[in-house]
Formats: C-alpha cells, structure tokens, sequence
C-alpha cells in the first residue's frame, strides 16, 4: 500500500477551511503530482433532522437542529468513508478531512496525521457567513434568521465545543493569511510527512 497522510482542518464557521482544503489540494498537485481527494464532515450531517441535535430559538419559539453539536454529524459514516479511501490501491496519497468540529471529536482525530485549527476573528466570521448565505451559501437566505442562527446555536457552539478543540491542533492558521506566503510551509508539512511513511 503507498504511503498515505491523512490532513484534518477544523475552525470555526466561515473562517476559511474550505478554501484552505482546495488551495492545499490544488498546490500538492500542481507541485508534486499529489492524489489528492477532500472529505467535507458538512456532507455527513443527520440526515433525519428530527433525530439530530436541537436547540430552542428563543426568536422563533420553536426548536431547531443544532448543526454546531458534535452529534449533528454522523462521524460513523465519516469514519467508513475515510477507512474506504486508506484501503484502496489507487486510492489518494493526501486526503484533506475538513470540518468544524473535526478536532472535538476523537475517534476521528486519531486518524489525522496532521491536525490544522484555521482560526479568524469572531467579527470577520460573523460577516463572512452572513454574506455566504444570504448569496445562498445555505438553505435560509433571510438575513435576520442567518443572524439570529448566528447568535443562538453557531456562536454557542464554537464557545463550547470548536475554541476549545484547537489545543489538539499541531499547527494554528489564519483564515485571513496570504496565501502565498504560507502555502510553501504547509505543503513541506504534508510532504514532509509523506516522506517519512515512505
């Protein structure tokens, strides 16, 4: 079986894990001929939203799925999905595992080889997810809801769950960084570390 690195991104809401996750894979295969394959944990939400995690708006008078609750994501299926990808022959050299509540959860954490916590001011976030889903990044364009959303379950889960998972991290990036200046560090990490499985 070729050597494999498994990369996990975590951060919080907006902070730039997905465009972190796509510039990685496009540097490792302009540069290096990398496989490279994304696993996004979002993609793995409970289906079912009735059995998933609630939490009851204080806006609308009504309970709501918890889409900041580490139990609102099947890591189970996250799990077999990453475990599929390591046993195939021509399978990827890199997988970039993103999501933001990646590092909380540790069945999951135990399988990354290299664990990156993108962080960015709570503001900026803020505003950056407000922008994403009003341009219909998500399933409610409706900024009051987006905002109040925000308020009760994204700003008090990253409090609970996402800050404190960053001291899993071996490495802390900016979500606001140029990426110029950063991309050849990251990129030595990952081969670095590729280079010692081999």
């Amino acid at each position: 079986m070729p050597p494999r690195v498994v990369v996990g991104i975590a951060g919080g809401s907006a902070s730039g894990k997905s465009v972190l996750a796509s510039a990685l894979a496009a540097a490792l295969q302009r540069l290096h001929q990398r496989r490279v394959h994304i696993l996004t944990t979002d993609r793995y939400m409970q289906k079912d939203r009735s059995l998933g995690p609630t939490f009851f708006s204080q806006a609308t008078g009504t309970h709501m799925f918890d889409a900041n609750h580490p139990d609102a994501i099947a890591w189970n299926h996250v799990l077999r999905d990453l475990d599929d990808l390591l046993q195939q022959i021509d399978g990827p050299e890199v997988i970039l595992v993103e999501g933001h509540l990646l590092l909380h959860e540790p069945s999951v954490r135990a399988r990354l080889d290299i664990r990156f916590f993108v962080e960015l001011d709570a503001d900026e976030r803020a505003l950056r997810r407000l922008l994403r889903d009003m341009q219909g990044g998500r399933a409610n364009r409706d900024p009051h809801f987006i905002a109040t959303y925000y308020r009760e379950s994204t700003r008090v889960g990253h409090t609970r769950y996402i800050e404190p998972s960053r001291v899993h991290a071996d490495l802390i990036v900016r979500g606001d960084a140029v990426w110029e200046r950063i991309e050849p560090f990251l990129v030595a990490i990952i081969e670095d570390r590729l280079a010692h499985k081999e």
